[in-house]
Parts: structure tokens; C-alpha cells; sequence
């Protein structure tokens, strides 16, 4: 899914080009330009590309898009990357996934942080859940395959346009600081939503609701899904061309590669 960086994504496709069939790509860019340079990339690859609107992560978070997604896919064995994620060592995904009919649920790592991402998985028997940091669902019959599959290596964002870098990250702040504030506001959505994001959003809320008040139009605009209101603000507005955006362990941002350690 992306609304940008469309160098980066390029990237992840000749990554993983070897080891799928099909690409479902969740398309919400906003950028003309991007979007030629896409429909581009969908004539070399076996690209399906499912349309969102500019806001849907802001109204209805990862997990929804991430199932949506999932919903169209042609196989039951889906894997989901982000944009710029590419593959340092492969171990054989397709070997083992396809010789391990027992598991539903395979894992990836990567060469700095310890984390294990477990993203490969059987979409009929797994879903996504969570309004933020989102996780298959564990409650559900999950059987994990006990090694990794592949390690993981990030590219960095496109950097070629400082205006459409600030874009992205203004984005990215709206909707996780809406998503950490819906935690609290609608407890009835929080499915299986980690206790520490409960808890840091809890501890947080105030702060959230006052940057994103602090965004004005733009915060308005995202609300209401006017695309055009949101991109006047963007250009005129001398706030946002003053606006930092710097990594932290509950956010990346574009052009920031320090976060966790990455170098």
C-alpha cells in the first residue's frame, strides 16, 4: 500500500519478483506524477491494483486495509511488505511455505533489529487485528513455522522531491496520531491491540490531540476527505514548511533513518 515513493516500491518488487505471482497493491497516491511512474510499474509486473482513498488509513487504520487487500488476493498463501522493504537473504520462502502445509504463519527478521515479523500467512484461516501496530490474529488456530524464511533489509524513501517528502510524513503523523486517540475513544475497536500501545496512547492522548488540532486545516481536511483542502494547505501554509518530523520509536519518517538503529 503507499501513497508515494514509488522509486522505493520499484525496489520491492524486483526484491520479491522471484518469489510471487501477483502483487496486490493498495493505491492511494495523490502525486500525478507518482501515479504515471506506477501505471508504468504495473505493465512489468503482475500488478493488481485495488484503489483507497487518500484518507482511508485515517479513517479505518492498517488492519482493514491490510484484509482488504488480503480479500482480493488469487492465493491463499499471501505475504505483506511495505514499500522500500526488499529481501538481504532468502531462505528458501517458497520451499518452505509450499513444503509445510501444517503452518499457517511464517516468519521474517532483520540484521539490526531483533524483531520478528511474521507476515507470510494463510489468508482464509488468518486475519489482521488492531487499531495500530497491527498483528495477525493469535486468537484464531495460528501455527507458526519455527524458523525464518527470509531477512529483511529496508531501502530508504524517495528523497528526490523535499516538498513530497514532508508530504508523506505529515500523512503518516495524521493518521497514527488519530489511530493512537482512537484507542482511547473507542475501546469497543481494539481487537487484539497490544496492552503497551494501550497504555502509551493512554499516556499520550493529550499530547496527540494537540499536535494534530496544531495541523488546522490539515487536520480538517483529512477528516473531511478534502484532498484539495488538505494539498492548499500544504503549499500556502508557512507552518508546514517550518514543520520537523523526526523518528521515535512509534513512528519512521521519511528521510529519517535512524529509527531503531538503522543505519
Amino acid at each position: 500500500m503507499g501513497a508515494g515513493n514509488i522509486g522505493a516500491l520499484q525496489k520491492t518488487l524486483e526484491s520479491f519478483n522471484h518469489v510471487v505471482d501477483e502483487i496486490v497493491y493498495g493505491e492511494m497516491l495523490i502525486f500525478d506524477d507518482d501515479i504515471a511512474a506506477f501505471y508504468k510499474l504495473r505493465e512489468r509486473y503482475n500488478i493488481k491494483s485495488i484503489p483507497f482513498t487518500w484518507n482511508y488509513l485515517f479513517e479505518n487504520g492498517f488492519s482493514s486495509l491490510l484484509n482488504a487487500l488480503a480479500s482480493v488476493a488469487s492465493n491463499d498463501i499471501v505475504l505483506y511488505s511495505n514499500t522500500g522493504e526488499a529481501i538481504e537473504k532468502d531462505n528458501g520462502i517458497v520451499e518452505i511455505v509450499s513444503s509445510n502445509p501444517e503452518c499457517n504463519v511464517f516468519y521474517f527478521d532483520h540484521a539490526e533489529d531483533k524483531h520478528r515479523w511474521a507476515r507470510c500467512y494463510n489468508r482464509k484461516e488468518l486475519s489482521w487485528g488492531g487499531m495500530i501496530h497491527e498483528e495477525l490474529g493469535k486468537e484464531e488456530d495460528y501455527r507458526p513455522y519455527h524458523k525464518m524464511i527470509y531477512r529483511m533489509m529496508d531501502h530508504e524513501k524517495d528523497m528526490d522531491s523535499p516538498f513530497k517528502a514532508k508530504v508523506m510524513n505529515d500523512l503518516k503523523e495524521l493518521v497514527y496520531f488519530q489511530q493512537y486517540m482512537n484507542i482511547i475513544d473507542f475501546p469497543e475497536r481494539l481487537g487484539n491491540t497490544n496492552e503497551g500501545w494501550i497504555r502509551f496512547a493512554s499516556e499520550n492522548y493529550d499530547s496527540f490531540k494537540k499536535r494534530l488540532n496544531a495541523k488546522g486545516d490539515r487536520y480538517k481536511a483529512i477528516k473531511g476527505g478534502d484532498f484539495r483542502m488538505y494539498m492548499n494547505d500544504c503549499l500556502t501554509n508557512p507552518e508546514f514548511e517550518n514543520e520537523r518530523f523526526e523518528s521515535s520509536i512509534q513512528i519512521e519518517f521519511q528521510g529519517d533513518p535512524k529509527f531503531l538503529g538503522k543505519k
